[in-house]
């Protein structure tokens, strides 16, 4: 929950930083850094970059950043305003490569609903406006889930309670599987397509109780009551009334011990988890019937071999021994995956259990703190050169060792400055060999996969999942490494490549979940007010890995609205890339109201965050991105006629999807909608006049052009498009152009030929002479 901050933002001089490179949509190379052009010092020779403050962010000085961010981790700190972006004009091509998920970072969420969520604000009686979280579950889900879960003795009755009442509490512990149950009952009673969830870990059901809106008409929703709140009888009689009002059903879950009220008893159902040994079968069953093959190889198999190996698990002493050590549902479900690729052999039991998160945590943790007295002895740096090499390591999966090298030496100084004030390493990092430092003593390496024989040579961990759990208990069980590995990261966001930032500023935003305050305060607010588009996109990035923990992700969005209505240039240019990821998502109506807010205003002229966030926010909410960019094309707000000719310029670079895939995506339709021609028109006269866009534009349609070569379905169209287009002042630069392209496109061709030669596929006149 979060609830709005005031109109004349408290946040104007607060630093901060967003970890993508200089170019707001170019990630794989840094443009030249828009705000250290934009003001430059009076002494400052021509070209250079001002002096940067030996203090801020990314200059190296560890022991004093440090102190700043232990400062700064309980409140904002002051910053500089920081200068205009101008991005836009130092990007060549503003349409950034390799924008999808990072491998490592794509399927981590936290959040029990995935994507399939927006943000909702409520208005409350005190006077105060939150935002939640509503979630939904898609029929995909709901339908794996009955085929996995294990029903238990009070589904019935907890079904006809809520049949009957609209309002049911289901008393349960945490992880005990009371959550898909829940969803269950609801899609019994409003269908698949009709289950919700809003999630706020802050805000009281009391508060909600009669909030209008809160509820979906004809759909099911699941509340999570707060741990230091108490379910009342008032509270469900108001849930009650709304819910038959909009002809809707909720299931509160409860967590808190039985009640002495009776009055709640009508509307209550104690939930008893299953047998573990149940829900193991069930899902080890799932997962073996998936692989579709015979446990013993038989070509004829009728399915038998797989219960004889489910009986064999549930009855073996080591999975049971395991099974009643952690009995939770969440926990058995993690077993059976593991144990779906068991072999089998007794002897690669220990294998297959290796997998569960649990006990890979527990080898990370040996292998981080393991240490041997005599190689102490013997070099008293050994064990932090092993300790920065893993986490390096694992930080940088799946990137080339030659950055693992560098940041893994980068850390080593870093500690050693904390411990001693040495600032540089008294011996190379990577002395001892990869091998020599991933693995444990006596043993072969927990972290690192089987070398493949690549070039160049990178990180592989023997799971990606591992990261995770070096990041968990790095964080957790090693007190003293928090800031200095806050450092680094910083460090690597402002000094080393752009893949590497990247992760950096992404595990960053990992770290922000599991303490929101001290990251966020320490680092993120300094990196987005920073004059860098360095510092400023990767507050971007780490912020998007946040808020795949649903608990943050209202508080992120305020955040960022604070920056919207701040007078901080850079914080107005953070908040702009921020709603380029998930937080702008989730809430498309919302984000595109604050990009109107950003956009109307002077500081952005130069800026491509504005453009690049309505091409992000395009594929989830087609209709309302292309209804905004119609609304600012014909604003009498010059600004906003140039940011949507910007957006107007960025969609025309995206491909359509399947079928369409040759096609413009602009010429298909997203989610059921495709632009009107009249508006399409309309906007590519304003991308192709504005002299921001008009380069980058002509380029966009020549590529256009070039696709109606290849496809004469799509040639008719374009010529019926650009035929409106090319009126009045764009008549004589259309036809410069067409001229040069006739000789290669038979497209431009029929464009430059006379109006009733153009409806017949071909020029009557030679391209190459005027007309």
């Amino acid at each position: 929950m979060t609830t709005d901050p005031p109109a004349n933002g408290d946040e104007k001089n607060t630093a901060a930083s967003d970890g993508t490179p200089d170019h707001p949509v170019t990630e794989e190379k840094s443009s030249p850094d828009p705000g250290e052009a934009a003001a430059p010092a009076p002494a400052e020779q021509p070209g250079r970059s001002p002096a940067p403050d030996p203090s801020g962010p990314g200059q190296g000085d560890a022991r004093n950043r440090m102190n700043q961010i232990r400062a700064s981790g309980a409140k904002p700190v002051p910053g500089d305003s920081g200068g205009k972006d101008e991005s836009w004009h130092h990007a060549d091509d503003p349409v950034r490569g390799g924008t999808g998920p990072d491998p490592v970072f794509s399927n981590v969420g936290q959040t029990v609903y995935g994507d399939h969520a927006m943000l909702i604000n409520i208005q409350l009686s005190d006077g105060r406006r939150i935002t939640l979280l509503r979630s939904q579950r898609t029929q995909a889900e709901l339908l794996e889930a009955e085929h996995t879960s294990v029903m238990v003795a009070c589904f019935d009755d907890a079904l006809e309670r809520l049949r009957d009442k609209r309002v049911v509490v289901l008393r349960g512990g945490v992880g005990t599987g009371r959550r898909t149950t829940a969803e269950l009952m609801l899609r019994h009673v409003v269908g698949l397509d009709r289950v919700v969830g809003i999630e706020d870990p802050e805000v009281t059901l009391t508060q909600l109780a009669r909030q209008e809106g809160l509820l979906l008409k004809d759909h099911g929703t699941v509340l999570e009551l707060p741990a230091s709140e108490a379910v009342t009888i008032g509270t469900l009689r108001a849930f009650e009334l709304l819910a038959r009002t909009d002809s809707a059903y909720v299931v509160i879950l409860d967590g808190h011990g039985d009640t002495a009220d009776p009055t709640l008893a009508q509307h209550t159902v104690d939930y008893t988890p299953p047998p573990p040994e149940n829900v193991l079968r069930r899902h080890l069953r799932r997962l073996l019937l998936r692989q579709r093959g015979c446990a013993d190889s038989y070509a004829a198999c009728d399915g038998d071999c797989w219960e004889e190996f489910i009986d064999r698990c549930v009855t073996h002493d080591g999975i049971a021994t395991e099974l009643a050590a952690h009995p939770r549902p969440r926990q058995t479900v993690e077993l059976a995956q593991s144990l779906a690729g068991w072999s089998g052999v007794d002897e690669e039991l220990g294998i297959a259990l290796g997998g569960l998160r649990r006990r890979r945590r527990d080898v990370v943790a040996r292998l981080l703190k393991q240490d041997s007295a005599e190689k102490v002895l013997e070099d008293p740096q050994a064990a932090p050169r092993r300790q920065a090499f893993q986490l390096a390591y694992a930080a940088l999966h799946d990137l080339p060792l030659a950055d693992v090298f560098d940041a893994s030496e980068l850390l080593l100084g870093i500690l050693q400055a904390v411990e001693s004030g040495a600032e540089r390493p008294l011996r190379v990092v990577f002395d001892g060999g990869v091998e020599q430092m991933l693995h444990a003593w006596g043993g072969e390496s927990p972290l690192a996969a089987a070398e493949t024989g690549e070039q160049p040579r990178r990180a592989r961990l023997a799971d990606p999942r591992l990261l995770f759990d070096v990041l968990d208990v790095v964080w957790h069980d090693f007190d003293g490494v928090r800031l200095p590995l806050l450092v680094w990261l910083e460090e690597l966001v402002f000094t080393r490549r752009d893949e590497v930032r990247r992760r950096a500023a992404q595990i960053t935003g990992w770290l922000a979940t599991y303490d929101f305050d001290e990251v966020c305060n320490g680092m993120l607010r300094q990196w987005a007010a920073d004059e860098r588009g360095t510092g400023r996109q990767a507050a971007a990035w780490a912020l998007h890995v946040a808020a795949y923990d649903d608990r943050l992700v209202a508080r992120i969005q305020g955040r960022v609205l604070s920056w919207v209505r701040s007078a901080n240039p850079a914080l107005h240019d953070t908040a702009a890339r921020v709603y380029s990821t998930r937080i702008g998502r989730l809430a498309p109506a919302d984000t595109l109201r604050e990009l109107r807010t950003l956009a109307s205003r002077d500081d952005l002229n130069g800026s491509a965050s504005v453009a690049r966030a309505l091409m992000d926010l395009y594929p989830v909410a087609p209709e309302e991105t292309w209804r905004t960019l119609v609304a600012w094309n014909d604003e009498d707000l010059h600004r906003l006629r140039v940011h949507a000719a910007r957006g107007m310029t960025l969609l025309g670079r995206l491909a359509g999807p399947a079928p369409h895939e040759g096609w413009p995506l602009l010429l298909t339709a997203v989610e059921g909608f495709t632009p009107e021609p009249a508006e399409l028109a309309a906007l590519w006269r304003g991308a192709l006049g504005d002299p921001t866009t008009a380069p980058r534009s002509w380029k966009t349609l020549h590529m256009w052009l070039q696709l109606g070569d290849e496809d004469p379905v799509l040639a008719d169209l374009l010529v019926a498009l650009f035929s409106a287009v090319f009126v009045g002042r764009l008549v004589g630069r259309s036809r410069f152009y067409l001229r040069d392209w006739s000789r290669q496109s038979a497209t431009a061709r029929r464009l430059l030929a006379p109006p009733g030669a153009a409806a017949v596929g071909g020029a009557t006149t030679d391209p190459s002479q005027p007309t």
